[in-house]
């Protein structure tokens, strides 16, 4: 009777068993269980979290039973400030199951760039080069100036090197040439300290003070600000300057 228990069948058949039985426990737990407890599991729509700061989205998704999920790709953003919130997936509205992954994605702001010097072009020129840029061309005014012939782009405003935010416009002053009528004391912002040395002696005036600052964005001895400013009455005063170092 034994040896009929213990034969090589019986053997063979106790470890089928066990298998089946080992193979059922873990499709169970691994596959049937959690389908089932998805089934039952809470839904809960995607709250809105596009233009809110990270912290407070990551808050509003805990409250909801959501999980907040940063993906570190930034992006340029016209529309939603740096730092904010800018995209989410799953979308707002969306019904998910509670647990579920929310990815964001944060605003880097507006894409910030250069101002070359658009000094001795023409207006049609210092037009393209704002374009590609990305910047806008603001008010254009002209200006007595004898250095540079008529048509030509004395300076800018924000003044050349200046980093800007892309769609930002640029202010050009442009030569009237040196036998147009006065129309007001012209700018000086941009050039350099001879340059406006000489402007300011073709215009029958004289030098002021001159005060230094650092500018780290602009070469040394460039014109950062004046007095009479651009456009004003300059007539029998004297000019001051506020110059690079």
């Amino acid at each position: 009777m034994l040896a009929r228990l213990f034969s090589r069948p019986f053997f063979l058949a106790l470890l089928f068993w066990i298998l089946a039985v080992a193979v059922l426990y873990l499709l169970t737990n691994m596959l049937i269980m959690p389908y089932v407890a998805g089934k039952f599991k809470g839904t809960v729509k995607v709250p809105a979290l596009v233009s809110l700061p990270p912290e407070q989205g990551k808050a509003i998704l805990a409250r909801n039973g959501l999980i907040y999920m940063l993906d570190s790709t930034g992006d340029y953003s016209t529309d939603i400030a740096a730092g904010k919130i800018l995209t989410q997936y799953p979308e707002t509205g969306t019904e998910v199951k509670k647990g579920r992954r929310v990815w964001v994605r944060i605003s880097k702001g507006l894409k910030s760039v250069e101002l070359p010097a658009l000094r001795g072009l023409s207006l049609r020129q210092a037009e393209i080069t704002l374009q590609q840029l990305g910047l806008k061309v603001g008010r254009v005014r002209e200006v007595r100036n004898a250095i540079f012939p008529a048509g030509a782009v004395i300076g800018t405003t924000p003044a050349a090197n200046a980093v800007l935010e892309k769609g930002r416009e640029v202010n050009i002053e442009l030569s009237q040439g040196k036998d147009a009528a006065p129309s007001g004391m012209p700018s000086l912002i941009g050039q350099s300290l001879s340059q406006a040395k000489e402007q300011i002696k073709s215009l029958g005036l004289t030098l002021g003070k001159i005060a230094y600052k650092k500018q780290a964005r602009s070469l040394p001895n460039t014109i950062l600000s004046q007095t009479p400013p651009a456009g004003g009455d300059y007539q029998g005063r004297s000019v001051d300057l506020v110059v690079t170092k």
